[in-house]
């Protein structure tokens, strides 16, 4: 997983350079931060200053988005071989020399173009038009002030501009680099097989005391068992709120009239579905014979009434024995292909053959409903109750926040529960990525209780619909167990090891026996293991029929040609080890050239504009005068 994420850093960062503009809805760090003394800058370019309360912002953004994204996989020690820190403040340091080269190439922000670009964001209107009160009401709810917000985002389009300007002067591509990139995409092999299983090596392998010691000695780290914490916590539901809040009849009508679009039923269809399914690894061959398979199905379904018998008798899909019944589908729920294939029906119509990424399908109407619009009457009901969540989730927010400030010298949240009876819990012991009580796994949940110290309060914690107040009560630190602890892990690791370098060795003696003049099948028989073939794939797919993913070694396949057809070393996946050689290769068909060309230029260009502009970045970081506050690394 690392690899992975390191692999992407570089298309990440440009990203991220514009992401760390927008607002921060993550708390940094708990109450310690605002007592505490602490640096006041986290980096000087060109001396303009890089604030050490924006640069936490960004390292909590940026954890938040790993936990949403990883889950319980992600850990102290993968943020560690990540370099976070040094990512952040990389990134920072970039947006400020972008901003600056931009000031000085004489580029800015309007009031106009500012305005513009957020009266056009659809969130802050109705029926296509900016709406003031919901616009204000948004950031209310994400305790943003108008400025705030506005400054953001005047930075973030300025920084949209520059990166789009430097970009446009490098993207020229020949007509030749795009003829040949098509040639290297589309050019296809098919490898001959053998696999090798680390697995069926165990019988020849063992972990004597020594091998056990030595692994544990210098693996210790691998062996560490987490922290685990305690958190004590206020609990203000919004639910505990609904009872008292009130919903005028002026409230009702105004959020109707504003709100009438999400009040219209959309177009719906009642439909039946017949499905030849298509395999991932279906040859031309094959998908020929299924899509003739299903043009005679569509026959059949014109010269009968009853397509439910038709579908039970053919269809592949899970809703064969139900005669195809899909039941009513709306518009908007569905891909682009179907939707326009089915809402171009007429009830009792049979649409054509659809080829999609499951197969070939066909799809009878049986019932068609139009739009409506429907009444303040029918609706009423539904927007009362959508407003008293709506007040009662804000109520909730705010005594919330009534109480952070009650209790921010005292951190007595018991002393508070008492007074105010709002209800307080406290959780077992747990490590990041356990299910909590009424927590689950929430992300949010352990950005900010792993970011406290014990005694340490929390600011509001928003886990919708609910608010809580967080205090650490306990913690375990991280430990490194002793030997004996967890010796029959360190075996079974110890073992594993042996039979993957006992399986390397073996795959690496039959790339040589190759090389030598054997054929693969030869081996193979010898060995007593199967050939496989994996049939043809582009040199480009990352994912090779039968092997798996093998990204990395993609380059060293696709040197591969009739006079070169043994690889440099065998491929390693998670399944095992395979030693491939080539069995037969197929040109592009040239004749589909002109169809992708226009978008295969595209790529390319931007392709060589973000290279244009890492490069630029690049000359202005060797140019800059920078200075790293080192302080700034020692906060978490």
């Amino acid at each position: 997983m690392l690899r992975v994420l390191r692999e992407h850093a570089t298309s990440w960062m440009l990203r991220g350079i514009l992401v760390l503009v927008a607002v921060t809805f993550i708390s940094w760090g708990g109450y310690s931060l605002i007592r505490e003394k602490k640096p006041t800058y986290a980096a000087m370019v060109n001396g303009d200053a890089i604030g050490m309360r924006e640069y936490i912002d960004a390292y909590q953004n940026m954890i938040k988005q790993y936990r949403d994204a990883l889950g319980s996989s992600f850990s102290d020690k993968m943020m560690q071989d990540l370099h976070l820190q040094d990512r952040i403040l990389d990134d920072l340091i970039s947006r400020a020399l972008i901003l600056q080269e931009g000031r000085k190439l004489g580029i800015s922000v309007g009031d106009e173009e500012l305005r513009a670009m957020i009266e056009s964001v659809p969130a802050f209107q109705v029926n296509g038009q900016f709406d003031p009160r919901i616009y204000e009401r948004f950031l209310r709810l994400n305790r943003m002030t108008i400025e705030d917000f506005e400054r953001t985002e005047r930075e973030r389009l300025l920084l949209s501009k520059v990166v789009n300007v430097i970009r446009l002067n490098g993207g020229k591509v020949s007509e030749e680099e795009v003829l040949d990139t098509y040639r290297f995409e589309n050019d296809k092999i098919g490898l001959s097989l053998i696999k090798i299983v680390p697995a069926s090596f165990k019988g020849e392998s063992n972990a004597n005391e020594v091998d056990v010691k030595s692994y544990y000695e210098s693996h210790k780290e691998d062996f560490r068992i987490p922290a685990f914490i305690q958190v004590q916590y206020l609990l203000f539901r919004a639910s505990d709120y609904g009872g008292k809040v009130q919903v005028s009849s002026d409230e009702i009508q105004r959020y109707y009239d504003l709100q009438k679009e999400r009040f219209k039923t959309p177009p719906q269809v009642k439909a039946r579905e017949i499905l030849v399914k298509l395999g991932p690894q279906d040859p031309p061959e094959k998908v020929e014979e299924k899509g003739k398979k299903a043009e005679d199905i569509l026959e059949k379904a014109k010269k009968t009434k009853d397509f439910g018998s038709l579908a039970k008798q053919y269809s592949e899909s899970g809703t064969a024995s139900k005669g195809g019944e899909m039941g009513w589908l709306q518009r908007g729920t569905l891909d682009e292909q179907t939707e326009t294939a089915l809402f171009s029906l007429k009830a009792g119509e049979v649409s054509t053959v659809l080829r999609r990424p499951s197969g070939f399908s066909i799809f009878k109407v049986e019932e068609v409903r139009e739009e409506r619009q429907r009444s303040l009457e029918e609706a009423r009901e539904e927007i009362l109750q959508g407003l008293k969540k709506e007040k009662a989730k804000a109520e909730a927010s705010r005594q919330a926040d009534d109480a952070f400030y009650s209790i921010f010298r005292s951190r007595d949240l018991e002393k508070f529960s008492q007074e105010k009876g709002v209800p307080i819990k406290t959780t077992p012991f747990f490590k990041e990525g356990d299910e909590v009580p009424e927590m689950g796994r929430d992300p949010a949940f352990y950005s900010n209780a792993f970011s406290l110290k014990v005694g340490e309060i929390s600011p509001v914690v928003g886990l919708p619909p609910n608010f809580y107040i967080l205090k650490l009560i306990g913690k375990k630190d991280s430990r490194i167990p002793p030997l004996e602890e967890v010796k029959e892990e360190v075996k079974r690791k110890v073992i594993d090891i042996k039979c993957e370098e006992k399986a390397r060795q073996v795959a690496e003696e039959t790339l040589n026996q190759i090389r030598k003049g054997k054929t693969i099948r030869e081996i193979a028989k010898e060995r007593n293991l199967p050939v496989e073939e994996t049939g043809l794939f582009t040199r480009t797919a990352g994912v090779i029929p039968k092997i798996g993913p093998v990204r990395d070694s993609m380059g060293m396949l696709s040197s591969l040609t009739e006079k070169n057809p043994v690889p440099k070393e065998s491929l390693r996946t998670n399944d095992g080890f395979f030693v491939v050689t080539l069995q037969t290769s197929e040109s592009p068909d040239m004749s589909k050239f002109q169809s992708v060309k226009k978008d295969l230029e595209r790529r390319l260009i931007y392709q060589k504009q973000d290279e244009f502009l890492q490069n630029w970045l690049s000359q202005l970081r060797t140019k800059a005068k920078i200075e790293i506050n080192q302080e700034a690394k020692k906060v978490s």
